[in-house]
């Protein structure tokens, strides 16, 4: 596969991850359009609590591109977005490690007691 088709196969899903964030009321816009098509640091720049990465790749590599996020990421929680084949952006995989992902439980814990 080219690097050009790869590129162009990243850069689509990243739109992809991007149009779910916003439709389930986050904003969300890819790095290569809020830095004028450079690609650096997290994929996906939003208003959520988390660096995300986006990989849509054949060979699953979960361990390398979460310890690329936790990098990208210092002080910040990080999960990578994962595309499954043949399946919509809603059913893609997330990866976190378990002690950020208790985090960010603690964190939905605080906003549900401070609401009621």
């Amino acid at each position: 596969m080219s690097g050009s088709y790869s590129r162009d196969k990243g850069a689509r899903w990243e739109r992809d991850v991007c149009r779910l964030l916003v439709a389930s009321g986050w904003q969300a816009i890819t790095s290569r359009n809020a830095r004028g098509g450079a690609q650096m640091g997290a994929d996906v720049i939003s208003d959520l609590p988390v660096c995300i990465e986006a990989k849509n790749q054949a060979r699953m590599d979960l361990s390398g591109w979460l310890d690329q996020a936790v990098r990208q990421a210092p002080g910040d929680l990080a999960a990578v977005f994962v595309k499954r084949r043949q399946k919509p952006a809603s059913q893609a995989y997330v990866v976190m490690q378990a002690d950020q992902f208790l985090e960010l439980c603690d964190m939905a814990r605080e906003v549900q007691s401070d609401a009621a």
